[in-house]
């Protein structure tokens, strides 16, 4: 078949993925599973119109790269402190038993020991890129498994290195090297990570003042680009993954003043080059395998599915999570992953096993990677059934919370509620709502929002949704009794917390700022202003004077007595 020229190349990419990714919009199906499709589709083992995969490979890791250093920017120290448990405790144990598991099977099916350690470990990883991007376009970045399959992929991300330094040791039967081999390479990561963490506070942020006094966008986003990619390759040199050091990289410049305009930069080139990857993962496909042997290859995706889901949910159980997390997170991690495609291919050059199974494996971690999408929508459905039950307790509450940190708490899920949290959805600010009524909670949870159904003014409910780790607070009861006990049990435990009170009047304003609260905001008051200024703007009165006469008014109205307020 006749080869394309790389621009060619580049026009059939982005041809198939335009039209093969408005396809799937076009039936509501994940813009993920459109790439993986149209790479399938116009790679090798498709059409053709792609021969040589490895020309695009390179360009298309970036949109792993960028993805991780986007969500860097949008943690911080404090909460990934907070998920180190999470890390460290529940990912190591979902790698260390799922590969257990995967190995064991595969030793009864008379395996050589070798190539079990090597198909154990790359089935036990899951896709960062993937599952970061379902996460990402369903809305569930600063949920509770947004949160959990974060800080899962990112030990994954750890496990990698000892892998790739397992693999030449085991393909030449050096075993005896094995232990001083790992310690070497854990030295090498420990250095780069201090490096990377030490000059990175030290001098990233003078080097985006530098960059910014000159003016010039172009240079800005050059250095956006070099920090990224520089952290980038150092992790990799040291026998890390590049998505880990560029997710360093995003930790480090979320400290800085600078952090959103970073964002704007680097948002579009994530955006393509992760489109690109996708695109690369669904052309390693080997469709005429996937024909040939289709039962078999979908009863062990299936096999697989089912074996991750299980121990990822009875781990997140043990460690005391909710079912519902549990079910939805155990879902979303249980496909194979991009790694898998790199220590699977890397076993069938080393002759660890035959090529034969290496592309019998590179096909099952792709369909489990297709089917993700799907699998995310069923966990979603099957989390809404499970929340439909609103009486939680403050014990299950606290489970479903505790890896929840710098929060917002919102007390009341009524109309000016849902509004609040609506805004702070849309900010990606993360937040737990605390509602009396079950009708609001069944009503919020099936929307996917974070609210339990719980008193605000029991100071057990609010701990058991993290008050002591809360950002701020907001208090948006109608009734005056509710919010002032909500107020004084906040402020007589924790002085220091920002509280935000809706109040009916000025009145109630004035008594809740004595009890507490940082600001009152009186809601009739504040009606009046907006239903005169809409008033003023229908007569043509321009914005300016608008603005104006509403801040007198809010000045001078804010600070009348109550007695003064009633003659009014």
């Amino acid at each position: 078949m006749e080869h394309h020229t790389p621009l060619a190349e580049i026009l059939i990419l982005i041809v198939a993925a335009v039209g093969v990714v408005a396809l799937f919009r076009s039936f509501r199906l994940s813009p993920v599973l459109g790439y993986l499709v149209a790479g399938a589709l116009i790679g090798p083992h498709g059409i053709g119109w792609i021969h040589d995969v490895s020309t695009t490979q390179g360009i298309a890791e970036l949109g792993v790269v960028f993805l991780l250093f986007m969500i860097g920017m949008e943690l911080s120290w404090a909460r990934l402190k907070a998920m180190r448990t999470m890390v460290f405790g529940f990912g190591t144990a979902q790698v260390f038993f799922t590969s257990a598991v995967i190995g064991g099977v595969m030793l009864l099916f008379g395996m050589d020991l070798t190539a079990v350690v090597i198909v154990g470990g790359g089935l036990a990883l899951s896709s960062t890129a993937l599952v970061l991007q379902v996460i990402e376009e369903t809305g569930e970045k600063g949920s509770q498994v947004g949160r959990l399959a974060l800080s899962i992929l990112l030990l994954q991300d750890l496990a990698v290195m000892p892998l790739l330094v397992l693999m030449p040791l085991l393909a030449a039967g050096e075993i005896g090297n094995i232990g001083f081999a790992l310690i070497e390479a854990s030295i090498r990561a420990a250095v780069a990570m201090v490096l990377i963490f030490s000059l990175g506070r030290l001098i990233l942020r003078p080097i985006f003042r530098f960059i910014a006094s000159l003016q010039n966008e172009e240079l800005f986003a050059a250095t956006t680009l070099l920090i990224v990619l520089g952290t980038s390759w150092l992790t990799e040199t040291a026998g890390l993954s590049m998505a880990l050091g560029a997710f360093m990289a995003g930790l480090l410049v979320a400290e800085t003043e600078f952090h959103h305009q970073v964002e704007a930069d680097v948002k579009p080139y994530k955006g393509l080059l992760l489109g690109l990857f996708f695109m690369t993962v669904g052309m390693a496909v080997d469709l005429s395998l996937l024909i040939e042997m289709w039962h078999l290859i979908l009863l062990a995706s299936l096999v697989l599915i089912l074996t991750k889901f299980l121990i990822i949910h009875a781990l997140l159980r043990m460690f005391k999570f909710g079912s519902c997390a549990s079910v939805h997170t155990a879902l979303l991690l249980a496909q194979g992953g991009e790694f898998g495609f790199i220590l699977f291919t890397l076993a069938g050059e080393m002759e660890i096993f035959s090529q034969h199974l290496t592309q019998v494996l590179l096909v099952i971690v792709s369909v489990t990677m297709a089917l993700t999408p799907l699998l995310s929508l069923l966990g979603q459905r099957l989390a809404a059934r499970i929340r439909s039950t609103p009486d939680v307790g403050p014990d299950s509450v606290k489970q479903e919370t505790l890896d929840l940190e710098d929060h917002v708490i919102v007390a009341g899920y009524g109309r000016m509620g849902k509004m609040v949290t609506e805004i702070l959805q849309t900010e990606e600010i993360p937040f737990i709502a605390l509602e009396f009524n079950p009708a609001e909670v069944t009503d919020g949870r099936q929307h996917n929002a974070p609210v339990y159904y719980g008193d605000a003014t029991r100071m057990e409910v609010l701990e058991a949704v993290g008050i002591k780790r809360a950002r701020a607070a907001i208090v948006t009861f109608k009734n005056e009794r509710m919010a002032t006990q909500v107020v004084k049990a906040l402020r007589k435990d924790y002085p220091y917390l920002p509280i935000i009170v809706r109040v009916n009047d000025l009145r109630q304003a004035k008594d809740i700022k004595e009890i507490g609260a940082n600001v009152a905001v009186p809601e009739i008051f504040e009606g009046s202003l907006q239903i005169a200024g809409a008033l003023l703007r229908e007569l043509g009165v321009p914005e300016h004077e608008i603005q104006r006469v509403t801040t007198v008014f809010r000045k001078e109205d804010y600070s009348l007595k109550p007695d003064e307020e009633g003659a009014a």
